[in-house]
């Protein structure tokens, strides 16, 4: 009595505080509500931050907050009179600090989940079903599929969940992205923060020569 207790135990403890993979869930910069806007030198810079937690990514959003990163989604759209390419003329600013974006594989390397932490499940290989009767007792070795089905499909899952937030954060990066005049572009940055500061999309050179549309 006092192992099967203690194996249920082990067993709950592992499902409350591992819990099961999770999906990730495309943020689709294009398709977001933008509440916060800023125009600097005729560029104007939609933001939101929290997209993570806003579209149901609760564990990538729960290691964004503990990890101090910020991933923002942004629609960014160029009224000067010629091209501007981001981190080469224009560079992203909170307040009046210059942000240094981080890469995709930064991003996701930070805010994963964990593969291999879903290997404990190998513990309901041991788990068995008893059924008694008045006349006889049987024990079926349910764990023998329940232990490595739990692994592998997690493993599984968490896997595909995390090389679907690289693309997605590959697909929209503004690395040395060249805004063509007049043209609107949205993108995922990634940035190291504890806050949610006003952010804005300036010029590097404060004397450029770039000047907005009349």
């Amino acid at each position: 009595m006092k192992k099967l207790l203690l194996k249920t135990t082990i067993f709950i403890s592992i499902i409350y505080f591992g819990g099961c993979a999770s999906g990730y869930k495309q943020i689709h910069p294009e398709t977001v509500y933008f509440a916060a806007h800023d125009l600097q030198d005729g560029i104007s810079l939609s933001y939101k931050y929290d997209v993570l937690r806003e579209k149901g990514n609760r564990k990538y959003s729960k290691k964004e907050f503990t990890r101090g990163l910020r991933l923002v989604a942004v629609k960014v759209t160029n009224n000067t009179d010629t091209t501007i390419h981001i981190g080469q003329d224009v560079a992203f600013y909170s307040g009046q600090n210059q942000l240094m974006l981080l890469d995709p594989l930064v991003v996701k390397s930070s805010i994963k989940q964990i593969v291999p932490g879903y290997l404990p499940y190998f513990l309901f290989t041991f788990l068995r079903f008893n059924v008694y009767t008045a006349t006889s007792s049987n024990s079926y070795p349910i764990g023998l599929a329940l232990g490595p089905g739990l692994v592998i499909g997690n493993m599984a899952f968490a896997g595909t969940a995390n090389t679907n937030l690289l693309n997605e954060l590959i697909k929209y990066s503004l690395f040395n992205k060249a805004v063509e005049k007049g043209e609107t572009v949205y993108g995922i940055i990634g940035f190291r923060s504890n806050d949610y500061s006003p952010l804005s999309l300036k010029f590097i050179n404060e004397y450029s020569s770039y000047r907005a549309n009349p």
